[in-house]
């Protein structure tokens, strides 16, 4: 009796011992299949987001990947690794041309370049114009006085996406005339893709000296315009010189504007910073109770001082957020960053909540509102993540918004929040639960580790990348984080 007990134990010993090994297998083979087909960027995205630094060695080896938008994603991951949370000039130099150029751009960005880096990378000979010029204006914008030597030279590139607004940076007339003409004879092209880079660079890095230019462009036509430049040029305008553009504003479209000039013409100004007046709604020929036109309208109100921003403009760009239309949206979110920390907080818990049937955009716009509600009052936050319904789509989306946290101390609090969240098996709520429970130090459970093997094998009902972090948390749990690295190099 006592052998068939010990045989029947060794026999169960095995099979789970097989079905671990299966686990394990899968999800090595699920982390090769999502660094290695088309869907590899937003999967190392989703490891980036990790902020493990066991990734290290990964992203490393995908700093010497063929494709550059895989290298860029591994210079960035080794960045926000680094103890210093910068790039690193010499990884910098050594990627193709392309992921330099797009790297540093995403860096600028993201804070990831410091002065030291960008005095470092401008002394490399080799490198590129448009990166050159970006770095040169993030200098001048923390208060070091361009080269004109440098300015001058690239001023004079073919490339006249760098050469109009290194000519304007300099501030010569003569170099701005020049480049100037060279962009009037330039195809169309080319002029529109100079034209969108300048006004983008003019507005990034506020260049109020271009308003001279920008004025001779759109009222003396010193270069033809199409009506997508001329309204991003009055765009450009409004925001380095809003006096000089506002006299501009309204000759820009027709006397009866249709509804997409309307649309445009009222958020060119919100975005501008701009509180729409009386006269300015007349001349659009907008009516107040317009669905959307009105909310528009009534939500530029945030843009006053943030002491004479009350409730009812709040709860107005809450109602036009909700209306889902995504231009005057992405405005609102911007807009809403300036508010005060009491009136983000209202906004966005107004946000975080949606009907069961919501659009898609506005479910979107809930887990966005809900992750910047974390950040600034997490409280808040999670008395909200409690008060919600077990397994419900706006559970969902909470968690997808605490999926994305970044910040160590944010997340510690986040994976605290989630442990006590109910569970009951492997459907989308309950498998980002165990994805934020599983990035923290603690051992998971055995059932918790289980249901972890499933996900990083490729079950539960949940999208390819949440999968890809589950396959690397899950080998790490297991203590294989060195064969996880090992298979993806030999591919």
């Amino acid at each position: 009796m006592h052998c068939i007990i010990a045989m029947v134990v060794t026999t169960l010993m095995f099979a789970s011992v097989s079905r671990d090994t299966d686990k394990t297998d899968a999800a090595l083979v699920q982390l090769q299949k999502a660094t290695s087909n088309e869907n590899s960027l937003i999967n190392l995205a989703a490891l980036r987001n990790l902020r493990d630094i066991d990734l290290r060695p990964f992203f490393f080896q995908f700093a010497q990947h063929p494709d550059w938008p895989v290298q860029v994603h591994a210079v960035l991951g080794l960045a926000e690794l680094s103890d210093e949370q910068t790039i690193d000039p010499w990884l910098v130099q050594q990627v193709a041309p392309l992921a330099r150029e797009h790297l540093l751009l995403q860096a600028i960005d993201d804070g990831l370049v410091q002065k030291e880096q960008m005095e470092s990378l401008l002394k490399w000979p080799l490198l590129e114009n448009t990166p050159k010029l970006w770095l040169i204006s993030e200098l001048s914008m923390l208060g070091e006085v361009p080269d004109k030597t440098m300015l001058r030279e690239l001023s004079s590139t073919t490339e006249l996406s760098v050469a109009m607004f290194t000519a304007l940076l300099l501030g010569e007339d003569e170099v701005i005339d020049e480049v100037t003409r060279r962009l009037r004879r330039a195809s169309s092209i080319e002029k529109d893709k100079a034209l969108q880079t300048t006004f983008q660079m003019i507005r990034q890095y506020k260049l109020q000296s271009a308003a001279t230019w920008l004025h001779d462009i759109i009222e003396n036509k010193a270069i033809a315009l199409n009506d997508n430049e001329r309204y991003f040029a009055l765009h450009t305008l409004l925001e380095v010189a809003p006096d000089e553009g506002i006299a501009l504003w309204e000759n820009q479209f027709p006397t009866e504007p249709n509804r997409k000039e309307q649309v445009r013409y009222l958020l060119v100004l919100l975005e501008s910073n701009i509180i729409p007046t009386a006269k300015m709604i007349e001349r659009l020929d907008i009516d107040l109770d317009d669905s959307l036109l009105g909310l528009m309208a009534k939500s530029g109100a945030v843009n006053k001082p943030n002491d004479r921003v009350t409730i009812s403009d709040v709860d107005a760009l809450a109602s036009l957020i909700k209306r889902g239309h995504r231009d005057s949206t992405e405005w609102s979110f911007e807009a809403a960053e300036n508010l005060s920390e009491a009136n983000q907080v209202l906004l966005y818990t107004e946000l975080s909540k949606f009907e069961d049937d919501a659009s898609l955009r506005r479910r979107d716009s809930a887990s966005r509102a809900f992750s910047r509600l974390i950040n600034i009052k997490p409280e808040k936050a999670w008395k909200l993540l409690h008060d919600t319904k077990d397994d419900s789509t706006q559970q969902e989306y909470m968690l997808l918004a605490m999926l994305q946290i970044t910040d160590d101390i944010i997340m510690k609090d986040a994976i605290e929040q989630a442990s006590m969240l109910k569970r009951i098996g492997v459907n989308k709520a309950d498998v980002m639960t165990l994805l934020l429970m599983a990035r923290g130090q603690e051992p998971l459970p055995d059932i918790d580790q289980k249901y972890l093997g499933i996900i990083a094998a490729g079950g539960g009902d949940v999208i390819g990348p949440l999968k890809t972090q589950a396959a690397w948390l899950y080998l790490k749990k297991m203590g294989l984080a060195d064969k996880a690295l090992a298979a993806v190099s030999t591919q």
